[in-house]
């Protein structure tokens, strides 16, 4: 009988994508860490998607390419981390199918190399399917963070649940109650994230003002308004809520990852769009409503820590819940397009635009229940 392979003492988790993908990726950090306690996991990112894993307890180090947000072409700076991993893990996961990520494998890992490959194309896969140890195919339409799921069965580690994560210090604990305090933000508190990472996704600005007010005046709850620190989404910050009869306190920029995390932890509510920041949102467990428009919710929506492995948006679109997660979406043939906005070129998502406030506000009524009368449930 084969003896059984020593359980590796370092590995390498490879994700060079958007921060929504490393968000989704920290499950399988939780699973290999559970399996093995005293394996030292480092990571591999691009530079701007992955910088809040530096505070995970779990992680002993953050590698960074420096093509940063998975774009930009491949140089001497973006494979400057390739010397630092050569040869230097019992185990390397990829949790894509990307050529960066399966060759930073198969440099990295000594033993054992787990990648995924498309299977549309021969010619690109086929070195995939060679060099890798685990070569995975791709999966269709399951959730991003079942990917997780897949590369830990692979490796015989039991999946009895998928945790997405992402930690904060005392630091940043500190620095959310001193900005909370600075504006004068009463609790309990919600929050609104009207930005995405492409204009494709925004819902019109005005009707977030609009839901800002109802949530208010229905529930008692603070209006808190955050955006990144772009120039853009912080003028655009101020100018809708300038649009609200409860003016809230407005954060432009003000938050790290880790610190956005904290202060969501923290909420009565979220209302958000199909950005990474409402991946964070849903890994505190704040009650939540997301806008999604022609994104495929099967594979991208808020992930539900609480649910089942093999948790599935019930329906392919339209109003759905899960858990204390609800997902409004037109329901539409055409949707999910998966489609940059209806000209195909990141223009405005017709599907996104007719989403009604008062499908946003039910929703809200549907996790909050029914507000009694002066404002408070």
């Amino acid at each position: 009988m084969k003896p059984e392979p020593p359980p590796p003492r370092t590995i390498l988790v490879v994700c060079i994508r958007l921060i929504g993908d490393v968000i989704l990726s920290t499950p399988l950090i939780g699973l290999l860490k559970s399996a093995w306690p005293e394996a030292c996991i480092d990571v591999l990112v691009n530079r701007g998607t992955g910088e809040f894993l530096e505070k995970d307890p779990r992680i002993r180090r953050v590698f960074y390419t420096d093509t940063g947000e998975g774009r930009g072409k491949t140089t001497a700076a973006s494979t400057g981390y390739l010397g630092s991993i050569f040869r230097k893990y019992d185990l390397a996961v990829n949790l894509n199918a990307s050529d960066r990520g399966n060759i930073a494998v198969l440099l990295a890992g000594r033993r054992r190399r787990v990648g995924f490959y498309s299977g549309a194309h021969f010619a690109k896969d086929w070195w995939k399917k060679l060099f890798l140890s685990d070569p995975l195919s791709f999966p269709g339409f399951i959730h991003v963070a079942r990917l997780s799921q897949l590369a830990a069965e692979t490796l015989g580690i039991p999946v009895p649940r998928l945790e997405a994560r992402v930690f904060w210090d005392p630091a940043d604990e500190a620095k959310v109650a001193g900005l909370i305090r600075e504006r004068g933000v009463a609790t309990p508190y919600f929050v609104i994230h009207p930005f995405a990472r492409w204009r494709y996704k925004y819902w019109r600005t005005e009707r977030f003002a609009e839901t800002s007010d109802a949530i208010a005046d229905r529930y008692g709850l603070a209006p808190v308004w955050t955006s990144s620190p772009d120039d853009e989404e912080m003028r655009l910050l101020r100018e809708g809520a300038a649009l609200c009869r409860r003016p809230p306190a407005v954060f432009t920029g003000s938050f790290t990852l880790n610190q956005m995390t904290c202060l969501l932890s923290r909420a009565s509510l979220y209302v958000g769009l199909d950005t990474a920041v409402s991946h964070l949102a849903a890994t505190t467990g704040v009650p939540m409503i997301v806008l999604f428009g022609p994104t495929i919710a099967e594979r991208w929506s808020p992930w539900n820590n609480d649910g089942p492995v093999a948790q599935q948006c019930p329906r392919p679109r339209g109003i759905q819940r899960t858990g204390n997660i609800i997902l409004v979406q037109k329901d539409w043939e055409c949707v999910p397009c998966g489609t940059a906005g209806c000209d195909g070129r990141g223009g405005e998502s017709q599907c996104m635009a007719e989403i009604e406030v008062a499908e946003v506000t039910g929703a809200v009524e549907a996790l909050l229940g029914r507000p009694r009368p002066g404002g408070r449930r």
